[in-house]
């Protein structure tokens, strides 16, 4: 239910912002209202808590926001308050960022190592990963991950590419336990 919620407030802010030809002021507040929520977690439980009528929720947001947010985003959250959604709506922002970095061809990477990659490293794999792709940028994440002993795991979204040695080690592995003496 809670991705359906997400998907159906997203959706519809993202559509309205790619209409109104405004996505990037508009992604721009998604992004600062996700970090505003990251940086104070007990913010969506306390509009959450059931002292907390609609008329306070709404007007807490009005005096917390309604100076630097759009009518759009401001809608957004009016409607969740309405509809008894304002817990979803993490979840929201997210699904927007998300259509959001699917219509500007940004690629989100996930590349695990281990040991820290340099720079020139770490730009020669985003150089080959957008040479490999059809994303027009990427936003990287590099992990260290010292269980892999060496070569490297990267994610693209649900593509692995693993080109550890952990993983050849399991192949070779299987393959020994196929062998029949």
């Amino acid at each position: 239910m809670a991705k359906l919620v997400s998907k159906v407030y997203g959706d519809a802010l993202f559509e309205l912002a790619v209409e109104e030809d405004r996505l990037k002021p508009i992604w721009d507040e998604v992004r600062a209202l996700l970090r505003a929520l990251e940086d104070n977690p007990d913010f969506l439980p306390t509009l959450r808590h059931p002292d907390m009528t609609m008329e306070k929720k709404q007007a807490l947001l009005k005096e917390l926001f309604g100076a630097s947010f759009s009518q759009d985003v401001m809608g957004l959250l009016d409607v969740l308050v309405r509809k008894n959604r304002i817990g979803e709506l993490e979840k929201v922002l997210l699904h927007f960022d998300e259509r959001a970095k699917e219509r500007e061809r940004i690629g989100i990477v996930e590349v695990r190592t281990p040991l820290a990659l340099s720079d020139s490293d770490r730009k020669k794999v985003e150089a080959r990963v957008l040479e490999v792709t059809d994303f027009a940028s990427l936003e990287m994440n590099y992990i260290v991950d010292e269980s892999l002993l060496g070569g490297m795991v990267i994610r693209i979204g649900d593509q692995v590419l693993d080109n550890s040695i952990r993983s050849k080690l399991d192949a070779m592995s299987r393959q020994l336990g196929t062998v029949r003496l």
